[in-house]
């Protein structure tokens, strides 16, 4: 089962807050006026500590890296910067001048040691040409196959994609979504989740001469396609999942409590029952509101 991790890296923050270099592409963040920038931090330190936590009680192992910087407000979400899915440490372009300080190599260093996998950083590179492309945000994949489906955004290009492809031979799927402001949504891992047998798929974000081409690609991949409303994904994040295993074999789709209330019934019974997911969901209320992503940005695969 190449395409489900049995272990994720996270980033402990230590500067968390509302990054106002991102803001401009990415509707999902807001400002919380009601809380210090310590009590923002302190909060978002017992989410991301307690959804550790509730891994780790399931089997899954998890790799907790600490950060240091304090222009960093971000960095609670690797998966933007860095890569194990091939046989290297892929680095990727960043979109945002904070962001791009989250490439620590104390982290990237170790993950190359303990993976034995050689670093690449070429397409960080493509930085200086403003090409963009920010990790498994940008990139929802199917291992299997190969293949990589990516809604094109100021932090998804296609020039990018095109490097993408080159140095890894995944084959993208390109498409436009948008959201609730008419621009296009930010990351593709918020509106699309991959698994094994299925697919979580906001569909109705995506251009409509596309969205039925979109569909068509993941039914031929073999997925079961469950979709997901406009308000499921824009005001719950039920978009933004993760499915991991233990060492057990054991499956898991770990998304946001927010998420998970959102879900209906049907789609509750299809993910646990047909497709056999014990869902976790721990609550992410600050990360979500203020970082304008959720569970899924909080973990970067480790694949060995």
């Amino acid at each position: 089962m190449m395409n489900i991790p049995k272990c994720v890296a996270m980033v402990r923050p230590s500067s968390f807050s509302f990054n106002t270099e991102t803001a401009d592409n990415n509707a999902f963040q807001n400002k919380l006026e009601l809380f210090t920038q310590h009590q923002i931090q302190e909060l978002a330190l017992l989410e991301f500590n307690n959804m550790v936590a509730l891994l780790k009680t399931k089997g899954i192992k998890v790799q907790v890296f600490d950060d240091n910087g304090s222009d960093t407000p971000d960095s609670i979400f690797p998966n933007n910067w860095f890569s194990t899915f091939t046989d290297e440490v892929i680095m990727y372009p960043m979109f945002s001048e904070n962001r791009r300080k989250e490439r620590k190599k104390t982290i990237y260093q170790k993950l190359s040691n303990d993976l034995r996998k050689s670093v690449n950083d070429k397409l960080v590179k493509l930085e200086k040409s403003n090409a963009i492309l920010e990790g498994t945000g940008s990139l929802v994949c199917d291992h299997t196959s190969k293949t990589a489906f990516a809604a094109i955004s100021p932090r998804t290009t296609p020039a990018a994609l095109d490097a993408f492809e080159k140095l890894t031979g995944y084959t993208t799927y390109r498409f436009n979504a948008y959201g609730p402001d008419d621009q296009p949504v930010y990351h593709t891992n918020v509106v699309m989740t991959i698994g094994d047998t299925f697919a979580i798929l906001g569909a109705d974000t995506i251009k409509a001469d596309e969205k039925e081409a979109v569909l068509a690609s993941l039914q031929q991949l073999g997925k079961d396609v469950i979709l997901m409303s406009n308000n499921q994904i824009f005001k719950h994040f039920a978009g933004n999942m993760l499915q991991l295993q233990n060492a057990k074999g054991n499956k898991f789709l770990v998304m946001s409590a927010e998420a998970k209330r959102s879900l209906t019934a049907e789609q509750l019974d299809i993910i646990q029952n047909k497709h056999l997911n014990e869902i976790i969901a721990p609550p992410l209320n600050v990360v979500e509101t203020i970082g304008g992503g959720s569970s899924r940005c909080m973990m970067a695969e480790i694949f060995y």
